[in-house]
């Protein structure tokens, strides 16, 4: 098998990708009284914060990682410093009960304030996500969102890609995110609202908007937030988008509410919609939650990390012509044998194997499991990370060649051939640890990376079996991540061509 080098992130560069302040910059009095102000904030928080030995990087000029093997140490970042962990240590604190997920989150993100409420669902409706995540979704995608999910993405693929068999270039990514914007709707709101475009241009621009916002108000010190916010365009942006998503999402659920109560009146069974929303209304057992919030929360944690995983593959797979006609044998061969089943995507093992092997070679981020420290925490090694401190765990491990063969090449088998043997735990899409970070690892691994695995697979069924795919000529030999700070994102600006197939073998609309 021949595969072209991969595109490692570069470890060395990436202290230059962390945004420092242009001295040359002429700043406004009020940011210059707000930076006065969060100095004299930090050096009285650093005062009151117990200290330990483990060493800070700080440089303005980037530094290398791998002088760091095996040790811990501290790095100053857009959200404050973040002591990173060897990966070695991922086992050791995976189930960490001092360490938080939740409170990193809501503290990053600022999920007290009006308008960024999203990030605090998880941490204040803990009880009914935890039965959601825990009881109705794995039996719902064994059985019950497969078909919808190829529904949409049929409409999906169709309203963007078309059924033209004339070569078209597209800037890949914003195709993409709709597409997965809408074939997630599908199943978190049902028919009936998953094409509503007011909802689908929030639940696209939300996220990004709130990072932004959430890092600008990071600016400012804490006590100061709470002020601030109210005159911030960004965080009154987010206000708007949040009472427009009401508006959408409140009405629908009422509707059905009062058909429920209706059908329960007449001595009938209510009807039986097969989304999220039905869902998180059993489980709620009549508990108030705010339900449009919770939907924000959903697509937050779907959408752009989907797209950004399913884009990469894309691009991967535009660059080896032969292995998308493997791809499309077995979807053909699995599809045509058992349908849209609960074992088919299971038995896509090369198609899983291709998902998997774009994740470990540009994961979505250089480090993973963020946690807050709740508690003093003890580490094997003997280090203490203090309460109070961020902490976070490296992603080096998905390179390293003592682990991975040939780790810095797109070897699209890899995982395949790991299927049956000693080390098969590892070897699926969904399989977390400390060489596969990609969706987390222990107790706060992403609950809903089984919901993803599933689009994603299901979006590439179609992608695959109706289109062609290939690169421009002067197309780079690998996909090249866009970074900054700890992100590896895909390439917003790349560009594929794709024409349609004639239908020839299977009919996957008809299945």
């Amino acid at each position: 098998m021949s595969s072209a080098a991969a595109a490692q992130p570069t470890i060395s560069a990436w202290g230059e990708t962390f945004p420092l302040v242009d001295p040359g910059a002429k700043l406004a009095i009020p940011t210059c009284i707000a930076l006065i102000l969060g100095v004299a904030t930090f050096i009285r928080a650093i005062r009151g914060i117990k200290t330990s030995k483990i060493p800070l990087l700080n440089p303005p000029k980037g530094f290398d990682l791998t002088n760091w093997d095996g040790q811990m140490f501290k790095v100053m970042t857009e959200s404050g410093e973040i002591t990173i962990v060897p990966s070695a240590l991922a086992n050791d604190i995976r189930n960490e009960p001092n360490l938080s997920f939740m409170k990193a989150i809501a503290e990053d993100f600022h999920s007290h304030l009006p308008g960024f409420e999203a990030f605090g669902v998880a941490l204040v409706q803990m009880p009914l996500f935890r039965q959601w995540l825990g009881n109705s979704l794995p039996n719902l995608l064994a059985h019950k969102v497969t078909e919808p999910l190829s529904e949409e993405t049929n409409f999906a693929t169709g309203l963007h890609f078309g059924k033209s068999p004339e070569w078209k270039a597209f800037t890949i990514y914003p195709e993409i995110l709709d597409i997965v914007a809408r074939i997630s709707s599908r199943v978190f709101l049902g028919p009936a609202v998953c094409r509503n475009q007011d909802w689908l241009d929030i639940t696209k621009s939300y996220t990004l908007e709130a990072f932004s916002a959430a890092t600008s108000l990071r600016e400012y010190p804490n006590w100061l937030r709470n002020l601030v916010h109210w005159f911030h365009p960004g965080c009154t942006a987010l206000r708007v988008k949040g009472a427009k998503a009401k508006e959408i999402i409140t009405p629908a659920i009422e509707e059905r509410r009062k058909a429920r109560e209706e059908s329960a009146a007449r001595g009938e069974p209510p009807t039986f919609y097969n989304d999220a929303i039905e869902w998180l209304e059993e489980e709620s057992k009549g508990v108030s939650y705010d339900a449009a919030v919770t939907q924000l929360s959903l697509s937050m944690a779907a959408i752009h990390t989907t797209s950004d995983l399913l884009t990469e593959t894309l691009l991967r797979l535009a660059r080896r012509p032969g292995l998308v006609e493997e791809l499309r044998q077995e979807i053909t061969d699995v599809l045509q044998a058992e349908g849209w089943k609960k074992t088919s995507l299971y038995n896509m093992k090369l198609l899983d194997s291709v998902i998997k092997e774009s994740q470990r070679l540009r994961p979505i981020s250089m480090v993973s499991m963020t946690r807050k420290a709740v508690g003093d925490v003890k580490l094997p090694n003997g280090n203490i990370i203090p309460k109070g401190a961020r902490t976070a765990i490296l992603t080096d491990k998905h390179w390293d060649s003592g682990i991975y063969a040939n780790a810095d090449e797109f070897d699209p088998y890899r995982f395949q051939r790991q299927r049956g043997t000693e080390t098969d735990n590892t070897a699926h899409l969904v399989s977390t640890g400390p060489a596969s970070l990609g969706f987390g690892h222990g107790q706060h691994a992403c609950p809903g990376r089984f919901f993803a695995a599933n689009e994603i697979k299901v979006a590439l069924c179609h992608l695959i079996v109706k289109y062609d795919w290939k690169v421009a000529d002067d197309a780079t030999p690998e996909p090249e991540p866009l970074r900054y700070s700890f992100s590896l994102q895909v390439d917003p600006s790349a560009q594929l061509y794709v024409r349609r197939r004639p239908t020839a073998g299977l009919d996957i609309d008809s299945i």
